[in-house]
């Protein structure tokens, strides 16, 4: 019976996978269980014993880019004491990820916003205020270790950075992945880092 229930798993997130790479390559409108079958290997008949519906398949994949992004974000208040590298390491990690699978949570967040779907947009919406939150707990972090400025708004400080990352790698995406996003994000994080450290 465990068996079965990871194999479901497993094939969910092939299935959720397949979606998120047709999304990136040619667009949400362009999911359909036709191409999905063809990406993982199976029938189209197979995915609708995973998912009842495409807003099912991207509901779930929603949840899973939202994993994917708070997994990447590590705050540690016990064993490490905050210092600006804490935050500079967290970003770097986060944009090596995105580099390597070519930025698709934030490719995803960007089309599913696009469908006009309430309900997907409320789940999305809920995502992006989980992350934004990641954020603003580490930089709550630097202002009580007085690294970063006090007077700094929080919120909107990391309402920025998720914008920052947004932006450009959407912009990467439409430039057919043309330029190096890490140095180009390392120019914009050095303009952010300079406007909230306490000098």
């Amino acid at each position: 019976m465990v068996r079965n229930y990871e194999n479901t798993n497993i094939r969910k997130k092939q299935i959720a996978d397949a979606a998120a790479k047709i999304i990136v390559k040619y667009g949400s409108e362009h999911v359909t269980t036709k191409k999905i079958a063809e990406e993982v290997g199976i029938s189209e008949t197979a995915i609708y014993r995973h998912f009842k519906s495409k807003y099912d398949l991207l509901s779930f994949l929603i949840d899973d880019v939202e994993k994917k992004l708070l997994s990447e974000i590590e705050i540690d208040n016990q064993t490490n004491p905050y210092t600006l590298e804490t935050l500079e390491n967290t970003i770097n990690t986060h944009i090596a990820h995105v580099v390597h699978r070519k930025g698709i949570s934030f490719q995803v967040i960007a089309e599913i916003i696009s469908l006009g779907s309430k309900k997907l947009d409320q789940k999305t919406y809920s995502v992006i205020n989980n992350y934004i939150s990641r954020i603003k707990e580490i930089l709550e972090q630097g202002t009580k270790a007085g690294i970063i400025r006090q007077d700094i708004d929080l919120n909107a400080a990391a309402t920025l950075f998720f914008g920052m990352i947004q932006g450009l790698v959407s912009a990467w995406a439409l430039s057919q992945y043309s330029f190096n996003l890490e140095d180009k994000f390392f120019s914009i994080w050095t303009i952010f880092r300079n406007s909230i450290l306490n000098k």
